[in-house]
């Protein structure tokens, strides 16, 4: 197993310490999760079809502590799940030089994952490219104080405005076209999330972004080895 590629799949739930306990389920050769972020204000699964490590349920319950530890390890791993009685217990990681052990807990500790089989109808979808990727993190970056980002949709044009508020303030606004669009006026999310979400699948082959009027954005990405999808809930704003 490469080191490189089980870092990607626990950053894209991590997103820079947004979530930190989460199970992982491998089977047939996969690996999965389904996570919500501490402050729950997204909920995501992920996929990756290059990480097998057998048929176990994980309870990861401290990401933080793994990252700190696959530090100490070269790219080319051998990972292998320790279980009792068919439940998974440590995970033994080693390289040519090292040899270590990160313990699992037990399932129960571990936040039940909210179902999103009911979603509500999109008014507007559009597709997320290097070049939306960018803009966005740059902007960003050039308000790091901010906290959400707005999305008004008219017709087939999506205003994006990072900083969003009703009174006046520093700001930054891009257009992007949308597919399927309906008017809707401005719904805010997490800007600091999905900044998170975009660097953590910058490898993506294809993204969308897709929002609701009910108060809910859906990101997806198809990933060379892999999926993920990440759904953003509504934040209020002054």
């Amino acid at each position: 197993m490469k080191k490189n590629d089980l870092l990607s799949f626990i950053g894209r739930y991590h997103l820079a310490g947004a979530t930190t306990s989460v199970k992982w389920v491998a089977k047939d050769g996969k690996l999965q999760t389904s996570f919500i972020t501490d402050d729950q204000n997204v909920i995501g699964t992920l996929e990756a079809d290059n990480l097998d490590l057998g048929d176990h349920e994980l309870g990861v319950y401290a990401t933080p502590a793994l990252v700190k530890m696959l530090s100490a390890v070269s790219d080319d791993l051998d990972v292998n799940v320790n279980a009792v009685d068919k439940t998974a217990v440590s995970v033994a990681i080693k390289d040519k030089d090292v040899n270590m052990t990160f313990m699992l807990a037990d399932l129960s500790v571990i936040r039940q994952v909210p179902d999103l089989k009911n979603t509500p109808d999109w008014n507007a979808s559009l597709e997320i490219t290097k070049e939306f990727t960018n803009k966005f993190i740059k902007a960003k970056n050039a308000l790091p104080e901010s906290e959400n980002f707005g999305i008004k949709c008219s017709g087939d044009e999506a205003e994006v405005i990072i900083n969003y508020s009703t009174i006046n303030n520093n700001r930054i606004t891009f257009h992007e076209k949308v597919t399927n669009g309906k008017d809707m006026n401005v719904i805010c999310f997490s800007s600091t999330l999905l900044k998170e979400i975009l660097q953590a699948n910058k490898d993506y082959k294809h993204g969308e972004l897709s929002v609701s009027e009910a108060g809910l954005a859906k990101v997806t990405f198809t990933l060379p080895n892999g999926t993920s999808t990440y759904y953003l809930v509504q934040l209020q704003t002054s």
